[in-house]
């Protein structure tokens, strides 16, 4: 069955703001840059990555608390008993960039956790920029890197990156044997960041390591789209649908979607958002709806994502005030879709 056209409701969340006793606020993210008590995430905090395992929700997200456009993210976590109100771990950030054994920072955290081993799987994106001889900065890299753990926490990193060029990547696991992933890759290696990011590629892989690129892109920016990153791919009976994030008229990013029989060959649909921003100046999801995070809960579908709201104004970690006038990664947002009876 294919998904792309699921009636999303922004999630009414009856949380308190900072843990105070205050009224319960209407359509507030989940977790914010702007509401958090742990210091290293005062800046940006988003691109949630969220499984189901025994009955927990397990969220790792990236943030940093100094300034956006840095190479610095760490990797945090949280858990929550019903998928909307969430807790954060108390030794956050669980992975900083000092880690890596690749790249500068954490970025696109994509898991899964694979019952036949016990395990969960992580895939994610680490780069940096390449400098010429005088420090101008020449070319963005990123490499898309593997780890794994037995809790979530504790992570065995992969020494070496499992492919050169990469950014969101999404990982199934096949009934038949063998990994299928979609992740943006620059055509060439040397592109710039722009042709990475308006390209997804098909990979294959039997171990979910050692991946080959199909020859041509399954999507790329076309229409009213100016980019196409951060895919992510369910299946249900067969069926295959598609998220990502778009960049549109005006300063605004929001999800679009494709559908596939196989996987290989998709369907556009780009006559309208799949869940827009919302463009309203007060909401915190009103300039960007990015990062698209689908979980299966039983008799519903939750869909986490990245938000900006439309203030470009921070605090630094310096203490200063500064400006991003394309608006800052702070807030992560969920939607729910109940399925029908």
């Amino acid at each position: 069955m294919f998904l792309h056209k699921l009636d999303w409701q922004r999630n009414v969340i009856d949380v308190k703001v900072n843990h105070r006793d205050e009224a319960p606020r209407v359509n507030q993210p989940v977790l914010s840059a702007m509401t958090t008590r742990q210091d290293w995430c005062t800046v940006q905090l988003y691109s949630p990555a969220v499984v189901r395992v025994d009955g927990t929700y397990h969220m790792w997200y990236v943030g940093n608390p100094m300034a956006t456009r840095v190479d610095n993210l760490s990797l945090g976590y949280a858990e929550s008993v019903d998928g909307l109100v969430w807790n954060e771990h108390e030794n956050n950030p669980i992975l900083t960039p000092a880690d890596l054994p690749f790249g500068a920072s954490w970025q696109t955290p994509r898991v899964l956790f694979d019952e036949a081993r016990g395990l969960f799987r992580m895939w994610f994106v680490s780069g940096g920029v390449e400098n010429d001889d005088e420090g101008a900065p020449t070319l963005r890299r990123q490499f898309a890197g593997y780890a794994e753990s037995e809790d979530g926490l504790s992570w065995k990193i992969h020494p070496e990156p499992v492919y050169p060029s990469g950014r969101g990547p999404c990982v199934l696991i096949e009934e038949e044997g063998g990994y299928t992933m979609w992740m943006n890759s620059a055509p060439e290696p040397d592109d710039e960041f722009a042709r990475l990011a308006a390209n997804i590629f098909r990979f294959s892989s039997s171990d979910g390591l050692e991946w080959t690129r199909d020859p041509d892109p399954v999507v790329t920016a076309g229409g009213p789209t100016r980019s196409n990153v951060y895919p992510f791919v369910f299946k249900d009976r067969g069926d295959y649908t598609m998220w990502y994030t778009c960049a549109v008229e005006g300063g605004h990013c929001e999800l679009y979607s494709s559908t596939s029989s196989d996987g290989v060959t998709w369907t556009h649909h780009r006559d309208e958002p799949s869940f827009p921003a919302t463009r309203n100046p007060d909401d915190f999801d009103g300039r960007y709806t990015s990062t698209p995070c689908v979980l299966d809960d039983g008799d519903r579908y939750l869909l986490y994502y990245s938000a900006r709201d439309p203030g470009n104004l921070y605090g630094a970690g310096d203490g200063t005030l500064k400006v991003d006038r394309m608006g800052i990664y702070r807030h992560i947002g969920v939607a729910v879709c109940e399925k029908a009876q």
